[in-house]
């Protein structure tokens, strides 16, 4: 008889069936995962590598080397402190880069010191190898302060690299040696700009702030570009090719780094909105290898001065962004720091390059008046013309050109003249509102602070009560509904400047008052002539 079998097989059919729904389960999971997250699974070259020395203590060693692997890795960091009147930073040998860099001569809204190119874990200026996520370790030395020289390995290729802080301009020149580069080397190298998001005063849309963050590139052929970073709502991720200067700007300040190697690097630009952080790195790729090669950059982090800049190097002022019309901004910044010599006080200078620019465009709007006079004297007669050639479009149109040419009339000569005036008053409103001059200087009486808004908005409602004024009293053809939405431009305006500059405020208040006055002038002349 034979013997029943209690245990059952592997190959019973619902064993199979159901190790095989767990299998299509399990590889549908992960390959649902590995979709979903990229880096699901994966294992970083840090941790491979630390999970590789654990497991093989004899590794490290080993005589057998790697491409990649860095011969001399400094056991611990080295730290090189530096501090004047003007700046501090500390260096570290990690990249050479360096850590918690002060302008000290100037403070923020809440008095603390300025800090630039601010990052958890990277340095400013920090060299790092194309690819890798972590820096260059150096061996670094101290020649004198400021002075530092530094030297890497990774497999046969040596880097030394040379840093030195000029203390008259607040600047660095910076020089890369590579000697016995292997091909790998076509990869290159990068210099960092790191930076944190500062979230901005004010992101109302009435109550919009001017605070800005900025990468910004100039590229071949002397044309620049920027990217704001600060007010962006998704993350940025740009490249650029043929590069010579680099900056990461805040409005008043910057970290920049200027190109003088024969090799023309790259630019690659990014920010996180989630993690508030912003990158901006600087890659040099060589197409041909050499025995050795050099590589040369200035280095700036500091205010925005046109005079500091160009007395670190000319080329050096091109990062102040004066925008569309910087050929007429920029002789105007020193037309305003001549009348701040005389005056001594930047609120002041304001008001006299206002008035020299009104006076400047003053023929220009003699004409707009004149013609807009015109104009209204002809409306009636138009008017008329209109009902008794109503069928007759081309007939109407011949009659109306003979009316407005008998009496100096000319539709465009209201419009034209204050065009001519945009590019001017926008060239004044970038001045204005990008001149470190201006930062933590004070005007009168409550405004402390020209690059800040007015503390009690006395100037927006100045602003807006001048401007009611002057629509009142100047001459218009648009017709009574027309003339009434006008009426609400004053408060509009005025709304979109509590939160600017008060400096910006400042120039609008006296041109507007300027505008009256000049108003004012022209109808009292013409009733008396």
């Amino acid at each position: 008889m034979q013997q029943k079998n209690d245990n059952p097989s592997f190959f019973e059919p619902k064993t199979i069936i159901a190790v095989a729904t767990v299998a299509l389960v399990y590889f549908g999971w992960q390959t649902y995962l590995g979709k979903k997250y990229p880096q699901y699974g994966k294992t970083t070259s840090s941790q491979s590598q630390q999970k590789a020395t654990e497991s093989t203590p004899a590794a490290a060693s080993s005589p057998v080397e790697t491409k990649s692997e860095i011969v001399t890795p400094a056991a611990q960091e080295q730290v090189f402190n530096y501090s004047n009147d003007k700046v501090s930073f500390t260096l570290t040998n990690r990249g050479m880069g360096l850590k918690n860099y002060t302008i000290r001569n100037y403070t923020d809204k809440e008095k603390n010191n300025i800090k630039v190119g601010l990052s958890d874990k990277d340095g400013l200026f920090e060299l790092r190898w194309a690819g890798d996520e972590k820096a260059l370790d150096f061996n670094v030395s101290e020649q004198a302060p400021g002075h530092y020289v530094g030297t890497a390995q990774v497999g046969e290729t040596v880097i030394k690299r040379e840093l030195k802080f000029n203390v008259e301009n607040s600047s660095f020149t910076n020089t890369v040696t590579v000697s016995n580069p292997t091909e790998d080397f076509k990869k290159g190298f990068s210099l960092l700009i790191p930076e944190k998001i500062h979230s901005p005063g004010s992101s109302s849309f009435l109550f919009p702030s001017y605070e800005h963050q900025d990468f910004f590139v100039i590229h071949s052929g002397g044309k620049h570009e920027t990217v704001n970073f600060s007010n962006a709502k998704e993350n940025v991720s740009k490249e650029f090719s043929a590069a010579s200067i680099l900056s990461v700007s805040s409005q008043y300040f910057a970290a920049a780094v200027l190109d003088k190697s024969d090799i023309i690097p790259e630019v690659k630009v990014a920010s996180s909105v989630g993690e508030k952080v912003a990158l901006a790195e600087l890659v040099y790729k060589p197409v041909q290898v050499k025995p050795e090669m050099n590589f040369s950059e200035i280095f700036y982090a500091g205010p925005k001065s046109m005079d500091a800049l160009k007395a670190v190097d000319p080329e050096l002022a091109n990062i102040i962004d004066f925008g569309f019309f910087a050929f007429i901004a920029r002789p105007l910044v020193y037309v305003m720091k001549a009348f701040h010599s005389l005056v001594g006080n930047w609120g002041f200078a304001i008001i006299l390059l206002t008035l020299l620019v009104r006076l400047c465009v003053l023929p220009f709007n003699i004409m707009s008046f004149k013609s807009m006079k015109a104009m209204q004297k002809v409306q009636p007669i138009i008017q008329s013309l209109r009902e008794k050639y109503k069928d007759d479009p081309m007939r109407l149109n011949q009659e109306m050109m003979a009316v407005m040419k008998q009496n100096g009339a000319n539709p465009l000569g209201g419009c034209l003249p204050m065009l001519l005036q945009i590019p001017v008053f926008f060239a004044l409103y970038r001045v204005i509102g990008s001149s470190i001059e201006l930062y933590n200087s004070p005007f009168i009486g409550w405004i402390h602070d020209l690059s800040a808004h007015d503390p009690f908005y006395v100037l927006p409602v100045l602003m807006a009560v001048f401007m009611f004024i002057q629509q009142k009293i100047t001459p218009s053809t648009m017709d009574p509904t027309q003339a009434k939405i006008m009426l609400f431009l004053p408060v509009i305006f005025s709304v979109f400047m509590l939160q600017l500059p008060s400096g910006l405020t400042l120039y609008m208040v006296v041109s507007t008052l300027f505008g009256i006055t000049q108003q004012y002038l022209m109808m009292r002349e013409r009733k008396t002539a």
